[in-house]
């Protein structure tokens, strides 16, 4: 078999169509076992298993319990099959709400029916577990895009898309040194301008809260704004101000009263250790209404005493929004996502291009006022 890029899965499933397609493979015909096949590809069991189970997902062969595989229509309805196939793209969230995933899935949704894809949306809850299935379950997508799960390691579900040369694309959150696009805010320059807003009101004292950063890109880039904008006025920051332990807050519909509690608990010990921050820098929505509440907790009132800058915010239908908050374009990152994805599938090209930055927008709310 000629080596060509890509993966052996779908080279073995190829080279089966070719034989179905010629006649060489007729209807009733015993396809080699996977042991067999693992032989005469030189490939692994799972290798030689994914390219069956494509076949038989697509009603090329039939899987027998052992008797083995065998081909069920032959030459006379595979070019049917194959122009009927539909085209798939799989969407991998950890979750959404409406503060952040909602529109960038209408941008998704929308696009892929313009461009004739089938849509198929995956939650993880933000587990390793989850995400895990979910690749799986898309093994005869055309394509996939993908928010990847908080975690200090890669998943090696998603390693293995990279090496099988998948059409692959990441959403919001980039993974470094992995060889595929990634379609996100830009996260670092609205960093940068959320400090600058928070600077133009007079306060210096800013702390930052966030989750854990394991190499989360979205968190890394926001406290690289945070440092940056800070920097670009003269003012260092203080490593102390930084309070990076807050729970998970992907998991927030599952959050437990006490989860909350002490998560309130941590922020509330923090401002007390330090009584002259007078204002927050948050990662997420969810982590500035914890904010908010061990800010109330200490008796003092939001904006007059203490003001909170946060990303993303569910919209206000009227009036002026709770938070003063970065807002993203999830609607053209969705769109854009789709995009790029489409061009890998197209071109047959793994990394067409650059990453994909989206400008954010300041939207001044309740919870910011002067120094």
């Amino acid at each position: 078999m000629n080596m060509k890029n890509e993966p052996v899965y779908k080279q073995m499933y190829n080279d089966f169509l070719k034989k179905i397609s010629s006649g060489v493979l007729k209807a009733g015909d015993r396809l080699p076992s996977e042991a067999e096949l693992c032989k005469l590809y030189k490939v692994s069991r799972i290798t030689s298993k994914r390219a069956l189970d494509i076949l038989a997902d697509q009603g090329y062969i039939s899987k027998q319990p052992g008797k083995g595989s065998f081909v069920i229509g032959g030459s006379l309805n595979l070019a049917d099959k194959q122009a009927n196939s539909p085209k798939t793209i799989g969407f991998i969230i950890p979750d959404f709400s409406d503060s952040f995933g909602t529109k960038l899935i209408y941008g998704i949704e929308e696009r892929c029916a313009a461009l004739g894809y089938q849509f198929v949306l995956r939650r993880t809850k933000d587990q390793v577990k989850e995400e895990e299935a979910a690749i799986n379950a898309l093994s005869n997508a055309t394509g996939i895009l993908l928010i990847p799960t908080h975690g200090e390691f890669y998943n090696s579900e998603i390693l293995k898309l990279i090496l099988d040369k998948r059409a692959l694309v990441f959403v919001d959150r980039k993974m470094r040194g992995l060889a595929a696009p990634t379609v996100s805010s830009d996260n670092i320059k609205a960093g940068e301008e959320g400090i600058e807003y928070l600077l133009s009101l007079g306060h210096k004292n800013i702390a930052f809260f966030s989750i854990p950063v394991k190499h989360t890109s979205t968190v890394e880039d926001r406290r690289q704004g945070f440092i940056q904008g800070l920097a670009k006025y003269g003012i260092n920051h203080n490593p102390s101000y930084f309070c990076q332990d807050l729970s998970n807050v992907w998991n927030l519909p599952f959050y437990s009263p006490e989860k909350t509690a002490e998560d309130v608990e941590i922020v509330a010990k923090h401002l007390k250790k330090f009584p002259e921050i007078s204002a927050a820098f948050t990662v997420e929505y969810t982590i500035a209404l914890i904010v908010k509440a061990a800010v109330e907790s200490l008796n003092r009132r939001i904006p007059k005493d203490f003001s909170i800058i946060t990303f993303d915010s569910p919209p206000a239908l009227t009036g002026i929004p709770p938070f003063t908050y970065l807002c993203q374009d999830e609607y053209t990152i969705g769109k854009e996502a789709v995009e790029a994805l489409h061009r890998i599938i197209t071109q047959n090209d793994s990394f067409p291009g650059e990453d994909t930055l989206i400008p954010m927008k300041l939207i001044t709310g309740a919870s910011t006022g002067p120094a």
